[in-house]
C-alpha cells in the first residue's frame, strides 16, 4: 500500500521531456541493458520494451502492427502497448486514477506500470500545451496576450483587450519561470483589496520603511518606471507567467524599462511618495491591465502561490484568480454564513480569514466565497 500511494505522487509530480522505449523481438540474443535511471520506482523486474531509444507514436503503432501479425502473440501484451500509447493525451489526474486501477488488478500489470513510471520519470507534466505562451520566443513577456509594448504609462490597455475574454489559464510558476518571491522582506497588510474610503482600492498595502527594498515577486522585464499621480514613484513590471505587477509609493527606483528581472531582484527602496499617509508598499496584480485581488493567488501569510496554476475567470467588472484546487461556493437566495461554513465542514472563523470578511459581512446573492 505505501509503495502504492508513492507511485501515486510520483505521477502527480510529474518530471522531464519525453522518451520511449523500444520492443524487443522474441528470442533476440543481442539485448540491449535497460538504462539505469535514478529515482524510478518499479514493481518487480518486468517492462513492456527492452531497449531505449526516442521513438515516435507512430514507430511504436508500427511494431504493434507487425507483432500483431504472429501467431503466438500475447493478446494482453497487445492490449498493454495500446494502453501504453493512450497514457500521452491523459493529464496528471487522469493517470493518477488510471494507475490506481492498474494497481487494485495486481501484479498481473506491473510490466505496464513499470514502463509508464518509466515514461513519467522523462515527461513534463508543468508545461502543457496551455502554458506555450510562457516560452522566450516573442519580443516581450506574454506578447500573445498583450500586443503592444508601452511604456508611457501603468496602465495603457484598453478594454477592447479583455471585454470579450472567458476564461483563460495561467502558469504562475515553474523551473523555468521561477518562484514566487514576497515583495517585501516582512508581510504586514495593512489595507486590503477592495472599496476603501468610497473608493476602489486596487491592490494590497504592505507594511515597509522609506529605504527598505522592494522586491520583484516573478520573472519579468520593466516595462514601465516613472511617478504617476497618487501612485508617486511606480515601477510595471510585465511578467512571462502572463501577469503584470506593480509597485507603487516608491522612494527610489533600482531598475530602469526594458531591464529583465528575477523573483527576488530589487526594482525599488520603500517610500511614501505620490498619495500615500506613511510609509507603505501599493501592490498591484493585473492581466491584460484589469486589477485583480492578489490574495486570490497569493497566501501572503505563508508567504507563497496558493497554486501555481489558476484559471483567470471574467467577470462582469473584471477578473477574479481561481487557483487549482481551490473550491468556491456562489452564495444563494437565504444562505448564511454558518450554513454554508457547516455545509463545507470548516468554521465561520475559516471563511472569514480567507475571504477577507467578518462574521456581520452581509452576504450578497452571486457572490463567490472561497471554501478551500
Amino acid at each position: 500500500m505505501q509503495n502504492r500511494i508513492y507511485f501515486l505522487l510520483t505521477i502527480v509530480m510529474g518530471l522531464a521531456c519525453i522518451s520511449f522505449i523500444v520492443p524487443s523481438e522474441k528470442g533476440e540474443s543481442d539485448k540491449k541493458s535497460k538504462p539505469v535511471k535514478k529515482a524510478v520506482v518499479l514493481y518487480g523486474e518486468k517492462t513492456l520494451f527492452d531497449t531505449f531509444e526516442n521513438l515516435s507514436d507512430e514507430k511504436i503503432q508500427e511494431y504493434y502492427d507487425s507483432l500483431s501479425k504472429k501467431p503466438d502473440v500475447s493478446v494482453k501484451v497487445l492490449g498493454q502497448i495500446r494502453t501504453f500509447l493512450s497514457v500521452k493525451t491523459m493529464t496528471k489526474m487522469e493517470l493518477a486514477f488510471f494507475m490506481d486501477s492498474l494497481f487494485e488488478a495486481g501484479d498481473e500489470n506491473y510490466a505496464l506500470i513499470n514502463q509508464i513510471n518509466l515514461f513519467l520519470n522523462s515527461h513534463d507534466f508543468n508545461t502543457p500545451s496551455e502554458f506555450a505562451y510562457t516560452k522566450k520566443s516573442m519580443d516581450y513577456p506574454a506578447d500573445n496576450f498583450y500586443g503592444t509594448w508601452d511604456i508611457s504609462k501603468p496602465h495603457p490597455y484598453p478594454t477592447s483587450l479583455w471585454k470579450n475574454d472567458s476564461n483563460t489559464r495561467l502558469l504562475l510558476s515553474s523551473k523555468k519561470l521561477g518562484e514566487y518571491h514576497s515583495p517585501t522582506k516582512k508581510i504586514v497588510i495593512t489595507s486590503r483589496y477592495g472599496h476603501r474610503w468610497n473608493r476602489s482600492h486596487r491592490g494590497i498595502d504592505l507594511d515597509l520603511q522609506v529605504w527598505d527594498p522592494v522586491h520583484a515577486a516573478f520573472k519579468g522585464k520593466v516595462r514601465y518606471v516613472g511617478f504617476f499621480g497618487g501612485y508617486g514613484r511606480v515601477v510595471v513590471v510585465r511578467h512571462y507567467n502572463g501577469l503584470e505587477t506593480l509597485y507603487a509609493h516608491l522612494h527610489r527606483y533600482k531598475v530602469k524599462v526594458g531591464d529583465e528581472v528575477e523573483p527576488g531582484d530589487v526594482v525599488g527602496l520603500g517610500g511614501s511618495s505620490g498619495q500615500s499617509t506613511g510609509s507603505h508598499l501599493h501592490f498591484e496584480c493585473r492581466f491584460k491591465g484589469v486589477a485583480f485581488d492578489p490574495a486570490q493567488i497569493i497566501d501572503f501569510r505563508e508567504e507563497k502561490l496558493i497554486h501555481k496554476q489558476v484559471t483567470i475567470q471574467k467577470t462582469k467588472w473584471g477578473y477574479a484568480a481561481i487557483p487549482d484546487g481551490v473550491e468556491y461556493y456562489t452564495v444563494q437566495k437565504g444562505d448564511y454564513l454558518y450554513g454554508i461554513a457547516e455545509k463545507y465542514g470548516t468554521t465561520c472563523r475559516k471563511l472569514c480569514e480567507v475571504n477577507h470578511i467578518s462574521r456581520n459581512s452581509t452576504l450578497q446573492v452571486g457572490q463567490k466565497l472561497r471554501i478551500l
